[in-house]
């Protein structure tokens, strides 16, 4: 038996042994980096030991916030994302794509700084890596990794060891997170950089991220006002590419895909929705070469493709001929705008002949962001303006170009247009307003025209259009360089507005140019503008074709067909009798309008 003076005796010894062991364990604390920094330095010891740490560190900061997302036909949705502004209400749908090289230490700190609107509920976000084979801490998971409350900041640290397709979004309650907006691509490029679908895969000339998803403003619109909605019901009756909808994929660089005969094409596609959607290509069939972030043992030759929930797959496009082929999905409701058809997951895939930037006669032309120099074949040559960048796209000061590569530029004295010719195209351009008339057809596209105090810049893509499909305008967003190669063209022959038709088509009908005035009606977003008119005997009345697809209008009773109205085309009637006309578009037969004759 231990006697009291014993048990105390070796209660101090106990005592001194424990204050021992805390001392150790607070002097080894002091020396190790704690959370997410011990995790870090313990992944970086392990990738020196393996030898993959050769890649660079590339780090991004996004911030967790809100924001608007703009639909065709005008709608506005309310949606949650990521920004890489650290200012609410900036979220971007979808979130900004961040691009790393295979081997690179990846580091990516978000911020949540909460929404702009009040009234709301202010929640945790995380980042989920979709597809990255990470750690725990890194996983993005709230049960089992960091959520993230207003203020705080968390900072993802991982390699990436796998050049593939991938993307990342919110894991907190993700069924809600996820349909509002808080998703982003993740591409992994080979090692340094190089043009390959991964290290020692194929190659490619261009590439293009497509990230398809659905839009159910329901969900929104309660999210929006704090309301509660049944989870149950989803209903989308919007469907995306990149956050574009046809037609608003149209002319967009990121979903617009361009290229010549001969050029591969690598698309790599991502399901962030809730439902499987069927991509088919026409005009070519493609290569599947790898899916989820994993190269195909055996590739598969195929024009259509669909693509589950949260799965990405690469294709590879060899364009083998010219010409404008659409490449949509094939889950038909994908294709309307809030059941307006033609819409949705569709756009378009503009192959030019093959590349001739080398024949005899090509002028080259090379410039450079911000500055107000050029060279033409390797000679300087001053600009009056600086090139610039604007939305990612690089804009050239017109009159230069006309003066280096020919044609002519003339201003329009009604409607504010300038119009650019050559003896084998016309093209009709305004400033103010996201709209171009080419040789007759209309394509509602960004704004071609910057006014600098009087000097017109044009938008890059759009020399091209001016130049031929030989003409080559390439622009590196990383380095600032554009060049322009192509052979100078001639003075256009004595025309107007090149294929524009102005014959007859019905009684009382006339197809014309956009130039118009008194009472008009827009074909526009696949609908009438108004919907209803009210007229008087003798009036007449012009629709304009706004859309960049064909339209018509024909009368239920049969009073009047306008035939086929071009895009950028208008059609005339004038009205003698006291009816009330019903009329629709026989192309797109849920366009509908009413015309009263009082």
């Amino acid at each position: 038996m231990i006697s009291f003076k014993n048990r105390a005796l070796w209660a101090a010894v106990a005592s001194a042994i424990v204050a021992a062991v805390i001392a150790v364990a607070i002097t080894r604390a002091a020396d190790r980096p704690s959370g997410n920094d011990a995790q870090a330095a313990e992944e970086t010891a392990v990738a020196q030991q393996s030898g993959t740490t050769t890649g660079e560190v590339k780090s991004f900061h996004l911030y967790a916030t809100d924001g608007y997302l703009t639909l065709p036909g005008g709608e506005s949705v309310y949606v949650w994302g990521y920004s890489l502004n650290n200012e609410q209400g900036t979220a971007v749908y979808p979130a900004p794509t961040l691009e790393v090289n295979e081997g690179d230490q990846v580091e990516v700190t978000l911020t949540n700084i909460g929404p702009a609107k009040t009234g709301i509920k202010r929640l945790a976000h995380t980042i989920h890596f979709h597809g990255l084979d990470v750690d725990q801490a890194n996983d993005g998971v709230p049960e089992t990794s960091q959520a993230l409350l207003v203020g705080d900041s968390f900072t993802y640290r991982f390699t990436a060891t796998h050049a593939g397709t991938y993307f990342y979004h919110c894991h907190v309650d993700t069924v809600e997170h996820l349909q509002m907006g808080m998703h982003g691509a993740f591409i992994v490029n080979a090692k340094d950089g190089v043009k390959t679908a991964w290290t020692g895969g194929p190659a490619y000339d261009k590439e293009y991220v497509m990230e398809l998803n659905e839009i159910d403003p329901v969900w929104h619109k309660a999210v929006e006002n704090g309301e509660p909605y049944d989870r149950t019901i989803f209903h989308p009756t919007y469907f995306t590419i990149n956050g574009k909808a046809f037609p608003d994929t149209g002319g967009d660089p990121t979903t617009e895909i361009t290229g010549d005969v001969g050029d591969h094409i690598l698309v790599r596609l991502i399901n962030a929705g809730y439902q499987p959607h069927s991509m088919h290509l026409h005009g070519h069939h493609f290569e599947v070469i790898a899916s989820d972030g994993r190269p195909l043992e055996q590739r598969l030759d195929k024009d259509t493709i669909e693509i589950a929930p949260g799965e990405r797959y690469d294709l590879l496009i060899t364009f083998t001929q010219s010409g404008t082929y659409p490449f949509h999905s094939h889950t038909i409701t994908d294709n309307m705008n809030n059941g307006v058809y033609p819409g949705g997951i569709h756009t378009m895939v503009d192959i030019a002949p093959a590349d001739d930037a080398n024949a005899v006669g090509v002028k080259k032309i090379g410039m450079k962001l911000d500055q107000p120099s050029a060279t033409i074949d390797g000679k300087a040559a001053p600009m009056n303006v600086a090139p610039r960048a604007v939305d990612n796209t690089a804009y050239v000061p017109l009159n230069f170009i006309v003066q280096q590569l020919g044609g002519e530029v003339t201003p329009s004295e009604t409607d504010g247009s300038i119009i650019y010719a050559n003896d084998k195209t016309s093209i009709q351009m305004w400033s103010d307003r996201d709209l171009v008339v080419i040789d007759g057809r209309a394509s509602a596209r960004k704004t071609p025209l910057i006014d600098d105090q009087g000097i017109m810049l044009i938008a890059l893509p759009f020399v091209s259009d001016m130049l031929g499909a030989g003409a080559k305008a390439d622009y590196d967003a990383k380095s600032g360089d554009i060049t322009i190669a192509a052979v100078p063209v001639a003075l256009p022959v004595a025309k107007g507005m090149a294929g524009m038709d102005h014959g007859d088509h019905s009684d009382g009908g006339e197809v014309s140019s956009p130039d118009v005035s008194g009472i008009v009606v827009s074909m526009k977003d696949m609908l009438f503008a108004p919907v209803e008119l009210k007229v008087k005997v003798g009036d007449t009345v012009t629709w304009v074709n706004d859309d960049p697809v064909v339209h018509s209008l024909a009368d239920l009773g049969g009073a009047f067909d306008s035939g086929s109205i071009p895009p950028g085309g208008t059609w005339s009637y004038t009205f003698k009798d006291q009816v009330t006309y019903d009329y629709y578009c026989s192309i797109h037969p849920l366009m509908t309008g009413k015309l009263i004759v009082e």
